[in-house]
């Protein structure tokens, strides 16, 4: 008779051969422990495990700029939950640096370098863990296609207003006790799309804002 102990063993089993026959890239750590939190807790009567924070102590440990990347994702997918951020923050690793992109229309208001002062508390606490984590830090402004100049605005072109939502960024990151000499900034306009600027969703995508994490 299978007990609850062979249960788990099995699953502990399981979950060492997907790692082996997987890459990080494609799942990332948190969606690897997702995964296996779910499947233990359906044989744990549905209790749930957090993911926790990966303390400085473990970052500085990492062997490769892959392995922090990963740990950083996790570290601000934790510090996230229960913010006005969570879930529009997303993580991305493109040779071996970490773009945590922000909708332009989640911080700003259209033609504005102000930061909405709804998200500033979020902003804060993620600022708070990159100030305890290792690597350089660079937050970049971008926009689309379709800039529209706004009477009485003193941004009148994009490349202007992407590096000013830059700077916003940027005084809250400085301000948490990140490092100044691991802070840079640029305003790229809309030289650097993600997406096509031929449909609405394209373009929501391209206007964004990047803190790209780096060793």
């Amino acid at each position: 008779m299978t007990t609850f102990a062979d249960l788990v063993s099995l699953m502990l089993t399981f979950f060492i051969l997907l790692v082996s026959m997987s890459t990080l890239d494609q799942t990332g750590l948190q969606d690897i422990s997702t995964y296996f939190q779910k499947a233990v807790s359906v044989l744990n009567a549905g209790k749930r495990t957090e993911i926790n924070l990966i303390p400085p102590s473990e970052l500085q440990r990492a062997v490769t700029p892959r392995e922090l990347m990963l740990a950083m994702r996790q570290n601000s997918h934790v510090v996230l939950q229960n913010s006005t951020l969570e879930h529009k923050v997303k993580g991305v690793i493109v040779k071996d640096r970490l773009y945590l992109r922000i909708s332009d229309a989640v911080m700003f208001d259209e033609g504005s370098a102000e930061l909405k002062p709804e998200n500033i508390k979020a902003l804060r606490r993620m600022a708070r863990m990159l100030a305890m984590s290792p690597g350089r830090i660079k937050v970049n402004g971008h926009s689309d296609t379709r800039f529209k100049k706004q009477v009485g605005n003193k941004y009148q072109d994009p490349w202007n207003l992407t590096l000013a939502r830059s700077a916003s960024v940027l005084r809250i990151l400085e301000e948490e006790g990140v490092d100044p000499a691991r802070l840079s900034l640029a305003g790229y306009g809309p030289s650097r799309p993600v997406s096509t600027d031929a449909t609405p969703f394209g373009r929501n995508r391209n206007r964004r804002v990047e803190i790209v994490l780096y060793k």
